[in-house]
């Protein structure tokens, strides 16, 4: 899959053994602990898909012969055969549309398989084989990235003396970024739309270099864009890069026919018009005839599947507003991405070096300036829309990444052509490799470990009565304590997010508070969000915080991601920790949010 230029020499015996070292480790960042939080559904869309994916059934049509009891009966051959009614509305339909059926069949698919190996075909699915399976899918899709990713930055630099130093440093970039780690841990769309994504770009380059057949080009794209939208029906806006790839493109014509047409400009343009919307037209039914191919429910159960994508697109686009998407209230658009996603998703100095390789790589580049195209049919629509979620950008992640390398190994030809002293140059180009690569090697740590969630109940058996009066809050994903039935607790799930609008919840939570002995804060999904009209609610976790409200805080667990190094002399061990938990919420909520723990003084 990777073809670098002769010049690099790659292919003798260290560097393909480093290249096979590297690739061992990127299998290990994308499937260490892949069952992390089960069999508690930990992420809400997760969760959705995989109950999709245990009910998944289909009951086929049976056929029954009634031969008849004697030769004196009527030989009526229809009365021979009876075959029972076909539903196929009911068969293999999901009941739910928030995404398509593609992943959903491919998940059942593995599950099938791995249920007839082990013989275990008449027990039903349970959730934890619909989560391993939705994970093992997204594993799978971001290793493919992760080498389609690399096979894009050296189709970039095919012409240009590839140093091979930089090929091991661009792949652990890559691999490290803390953004693919996290989606491939998550039974969701994001991994797939990123493979999905990658890959078209990855096709649109070898077109550019002709490398690849218009007709080739056509069904490719077409192809994979219709399992994209089998997928997710918001991944169409990936269609905009190949049709605009399409239209740009200029058609070579045959000798004979070019100066027959050049005879009549009208005849000229016609021929290149028709010649266009052809191109156009194949395609869209290819991708079509794939989308309903892999997810024909969206066709079949059509009112469920335009039931579901108008909610969602009130939800996106704020025309409803869902408690969970009250954080992106009074949020500014463009700024909001650049300040609580990126950074966090690809780590502030790779954030970096794509803002500077955006700007400043060769805009003569023809394949540089797909890259930057790709980015922005995809950024900017979906950074204007109300909700803001760090799964919305999730597709031009990679792309990110892929910039962000583009210019650190420009840079390093930049710095060879300056004459520096070669070992200086390779200094330099490591150490800004090791501080871009920091943050994903950090955010393995959270798989390295037992979820926070598990940690904290842990604690809350061990120190905390029996029968206790808890507060806690409502909509957390999965309530604290987990683990032990039998400890007895009395936990209040309260509905913080109306405290301000309902008089009935103020007089409960006074309630509460007279007779709760302890207060979870689960996660930040309701401190951390609501600041603006929401002044009783902000005073209360303002009260909680100093001790106003006759509580005090006395535990703390969280699971930031963090680098631990174990040296020799003064420090012996070294630790440090990247605190995300002002990234946006989906960030941390899901697989490492931060708990809090309040005793009453009195107590």
């Amino acid at each position: 899959m990777i073809k670098i230029n002769s010049k690099t020499k790659f292919p003798s015996i260290p560097w393909l053994l480093i290249f096979i070292l590297l690739t061992a480790l990127l299998i290990y960042t994308r499937f260490i602990n892949l069952g992390w939080g089960l069999p508690y559904p930990m992420h809400p869309d997760e969760r959705n898909m995989v109950n999709a994916v245990t009910q998944l059934s289909c009951q086929l049509p049976s056929i029954t012969l009634n031969l008849p009891k004697s030769i004196s009966e009527p030989w009526n051959i229809f009365n021979w055969v009876n075959i029972s009614k076909f539903d196929i509305e009911t068969c293999f339909n999901p009941h739910f549309f928030a995404y398509g059926q593609f992943p959903l069949y491919l998940g059942f698919i593995i599950i099938s398989i791995y249920k007839l190996i082990f013989q275990l075909t008449s027990l039903p699915i349970s959730f934890e084989e619909g989560a391993m399976s939705l994970r093992f899918i997204s594993a799978i899709a971001s290793i493919l990235t992760a080498f389609y990713s690399l096979r894009i930055v050296t189709l970039i630099f095919k012409k240009e003396n590839f140093e091979r130093i930089i090929l091991p440093l661009a792949f652990l970039i890559i691999i490290f970024s803390p953004y693919a780690i996290q989606f491939s841990h998550f039974g969701t769309t994001e991994s797939l739309l990123m493979f999905f994504y990658i890959l078209i770009i990855y096709q649109s380059i070898l077109f550019s270099e002709n490398l690849v057949t218009k007709l080739n080009y056509v069904f490719t794209t077409a192809f994979i864009m219709g399992i994209s939208f089998a997928t997710k029906v918001s991944s169409l806006i990936f269609a905009t890069l190949p049709l605009m790839v399409l239209l740009m493109h200029k058609n070579k014509l045959p000798e004979k026919k070019l100066v027959t047409l050049t005879k009549s400009s009208t005849s000229l343009f016609l021929y290149r018009f028709f010649n266009k919307f052809a191109d156009l037209f194949v395609f869209g039914m290819i991708a079509v005839l794939f989308f309903i191919l892999f997810s024909p429910h969206n066709l079949i159960s059509l009112n469920s599947f335009l039931g579901s994508i108008s909610y969602e697109k009130e939800v996106a686009l704020g025309s409803y507003i869902a408690f969970y998407t009250r954080q992106f209230v009074g949020s500014v658009p463009i700024l909001f991405q650049t300040k609580n996603i990126f950074p966090y998703v690809l780590g502030w100095w790779q954030f970096i070096f794509f803002i500077l390789g955006f700007l400043f790589l060769s805009w003569r580049n023809k394949n540089v300036n797909i890259l930057r195209f790709a980015f922005l049919i995809y950024f900017l629509p979906n950074a204007l829309m109300f909700a803001k979620w760090t799964r919305f950008m999730a597709p031009i992640f990679p792309l990110m990444t892929v910039v962000a390398v583009l210019f650190l190994a420009n840079l390093y030809k930049i710095l060879l052509n300056k004459k520096l002293n070669r070992l200086f140059i390779n200094t330099v180009t490591i150490i800004l490799m090791l501080i871009v690569i920091t943050p994903g090697i950090a955010y393995l740590s959270i798989y390295q470990n037992p979820d926070v969630r598990f940690q904290a109940s842990d604690w809350i058996y061990k120190n905390i009565p029996e029968n206790s009066y808890i507060l806690s809050e409502t909509a957390n994903v999965v309530d604290i304590p987990m683990g032990i039935p039998n400890m007895k607790y009395r936990v209040i799930s309260f509905n913080f997010y109306d405290l301000d609008t309902d008089k009935n919840l103020q007089s409960e939570l006074k309630n509460h508070l007279l007779n709760a002995d302890y207060i979870f804060v689960p996660s930040r999904r309701i401190f951390a969000n609501l600041k603006d009209n929401y002044p009783m609610l902000n005073q209360y976790y303002q009260d909680l915080s100093n001790g106003t409200l006759g509580f005090t805080k006395i535990a703390e667990f969280n699971s930031f991601p963090e680098i631990k190094l174990a040296l020799p002399g003064i420090l012996q061990k070294f630790s440090f920790k990247f605190n995300d938990e002002k990234a946006e919420e989906t960030w941390t909520v899901f697989d490492h949010p931060v708990i809090r723990i309040y005793k009453k003084s009195s107590l």
